[in-house]
């Protein structure tokens, strides 16, 4: 409605501006030829100020002045055509009036030109500034519009103008209206926030300055207003804001104390040094602890949080100490560190040193500082402090723990070695036993048979050598020695393994059958614990299907060769082992039996593995059981 209205009045001042530039040259024809070729004798020339009026708002002011000037000419020339030289005095007061009339009038009209230039010229400025700038009447009315009032708010001028500036713009104010007025009237000048909607319907925040103008005293006064958006930084100026509490949140909840220092001092006081010579800062700072110590004093400490009031026995933050002098004992070395670390202009430090309390105890802390870089600001700077009195505490009792431990491992290692070794040397011992019986029952007979006795003290002879090196061999392999090695053949050591246990076996009657297809095998082995290792073997099997009550017995020996490695397969028809079991079988002191010391197939692992070999079982639960041994061959064995 108010664009058409506009519009409408556009044209009807159009239409009258072409009206007075066609009127305006027949109107001062009309008053030459007057002026000139009639008798009249009034002062017609002063009627050139109609159409002087008539065009000087059209034209520029230099036309303004050659018009006036023209139209003064003309009435000099109808002066002198008229009257000649000498007018009479009346006539000549008539033209001075006259000239008067237009020089006053074209004086006006050039002063009102250029008072509208300099309105123009201030209007443009105020439509080049970003600001939304407008006046308005004190009732609201919008007089005056400019283009950054356009791009802020959306409506153009046409749209704005006429309208009252509180309705279209929805204004929310920081309080009463009325006290703005008041305000603004008692003082001339108002400046606050306000809450302005703009055409997409979106708000904004603006600062509003309001300016009374009151110069003409019969005019109503003028209110110039002056925004400026400020909704991004009153975003940022609340997130800001909301960032500093979650920061004062996290800062005072943390459960590692935090200092806030000043580093302003001691970062000058360092400069100086560098600035008086000083070039190697450590010397200079063992040199002059007293330096040190003024350091901690120049370091004040601007804020902490509650954890570390907490640790530092304080109640309040204003009761806080003051200084790093205060909380560092005297013979605090890790500070030198400190110093150097903050001189060098490293981003971090961390070092671990001790604080006194408010009661004077010392507490073991963790320290963290992130420097700022050179350049920034050292005013702020955050210390992270971890009380590590109930870490050190822990640490010692882990120590003594250890220090324990220690010592019943070492007690255990020796049991377990004894039974270690009692356990190798059961399977000699018995055989020195049933060959000292044997050589005892030949003595008694008469006559005595001496060769058989002879033969069975051969035997307690054999054992005892075998025991002692059994002995000697285990001992090496509990404390991971290097095993005493020699070239043995693989059907050979088979054999020599049955040998031992062929009178238990007999004892329990369980036959052994023999398969040995490893005639040319040869490895690289202490002969004696991997004989011990069969013996173990074939004596579990043994003892396993004696305790389970296998009807007929048996044990068997295989021997081949298989992929570069010697295979020794030991297999029973017993009871077997169940999944858990044989994946148990070979950890020490496990054992299926109830009796059984669960070392056996422990040291025969360990025997094996010390051969760069392995040992397996295959077997399922009443299947028997079938334990192999895999050794490397020889690369060039014997007669190769």
């Amino acid at each position: 409605m108010n664009s058409v209205q506009n519009d409408q009045n556009l044209s009807v001042a159009a239409v009258l501006r072409r009206l007075r530039l066609m009127i305006s040259p027949v109107l001062i024809l009309i008053i030459f030829l007057l002026d000139t070729f009639t008798p009249l004798i009034s002062a017609v020339a002063v009627f050139y100020v109609v159409p002087l009026l008539m065009l000087g708002d059209f034209l520029s002011i230099r036309r303004v002045q050659l018009l006036f000037f023209g139209m003064i000419g003309l009435a000099t020339f109808s002066l002198l055509f008229d009257h000649g030289l000498n007018p009479e005095f009346a006539t000549l007061l008539r033209y001075c009036v006259s000239v008067a009339a237009i020089s006053i009038t074209g004086f006006l009209i050039v002063k009102t030109l250029r008072d509208r230039q300099t309105l123009v010229g201030q209007a443009a400025l105020l439509d080049v500034t970003h600001d939304a700038i407008f006046t308005r009447s004190p009732d609201g009315q919008i007089l005056f519009w400019n283009r950054g009032a356009e791009r802020l708010y959306g409506w153009s001028r046409q749209e704005a103008v006429g309208r009252n500036s509180h309705e279209l713009l929805q204004s929310r104010f920081p309080t009463s209206l009325e006290a703005i007025n008041d305000h603004l009237h008692a003082n001339g000048l108002w400046e606050g926030e306000i809450s302005h909607q703009c055409r997409g319907g979106g708000r904004l925040i603006v600062l509003s300055r309001w300016t009374l103008d009151e110069h003409d005293p019969g005019k109503p006064p003028v209110i110039l207003e002056s925004n400026t958006d400020i909704t991004a930084g009153k975003a940022a100026d609340t997130a800001l804001r909301a960032s500093e509490v979650r920061y004062r949140n996290v800062f005072n909840t943390l459960a590692v104390g935090i200092w806030e220092h000043d580093f302003g001092p001691l970062r000058a006081a360092l400069k100086g040094l560098r600035e008086s010579g000083v070039e190697d800062l450590h010397a200079y700072l063992l040199q002059h602890p007293e330096f040190v110590r003024d350091a901690q004093q120049m370091i004040p400490i601007t804020d902490v949080n509650d954890t570390a009031l907490t640790l530092m026995d304080v109640e309040r933050k204003e009761d806080f100490f003051h200084s790093l002098a205060e909380i560092l004992p005297p013979a605090e070395g890790s500070f030198i560190d400190f110093l150097i670390a903050f001189d060098e202009g490293r981003g971090y430090y961390q070092a671990e040193t001790e604080v006194l309390n408010r009661r004077g105890e010392a507490i073991p802390i963790i320290v963290a500082i992130t420097f700022p870089p050179p350049g920034h600001e050292a005013d702020r700077v955050q210390a992270v402090v971890l009380n590590i009195t109930e870490r050190r505490r822990l640490q010692l009792a882990f120590d003594h723990a250890k220090q324990e431990a220690e010592h019943a491992l070492r007690a255990a290692a020796m049991g377990e070695l004894s039974v270690s070794i009692a356990h190798e040397v059961n399977q000699p011992l018995a055989a020195i036993m049933t060959s000292a019986e044997a050589a005892l029952r030949w003595m008694d007979r008469s006559p005595p048979d001496l060769e058989e006795t002879r033969e069975a003290l051969a035997d307690v002879l054999n054992a005892t050598r075998h025991a002692t090196g059994v002995v000697k061999r285990v001992r090496k392999l509990v404390s991971r020695a290097r095993p005493e090695t020699e070239v043995v053949a693989v059907n050979a050591l088979a054999a020599e393994a049955l040998r031992l246990v062929r009178d238990d076996l007999e004892r329990l009657n369980i036959p052994v059958r023999v398969t040995l297809s490893a005639a040319d095998g040869h490895v690289q082995a202490d002969r004696v614990l991997l004989q011990q290792a069969l013996v173990n073997l074939v004596t579990n099997a043994a003892q396993a299907m004696t305790a389970a009550g296998t009807p007929a017995p048996t044990i068997e020996m295989r021997t081949c060769l298989k992929d570069g490695h010697a295979v020794i397969d030991v297999i029973d028809n017993g009871p077997g082992f169940d999944p858990d079991s044989a994946q148990r079988a070979f950890d020490a002191f496990f054992s299926t039996r109830p009796n059984g010391m669960g070392l056996g197939l422990a040291i025969c692992r360990s025997t094996v593995e010390a051969h760069e070999g392995t040992v397996s079982i295959v077997s399922g639960p009443g299947a028997g059981a079938r334990l192999s041994i895999r050794l490397p061959l020889l690369s060039d064995p014997p007669g190769a």
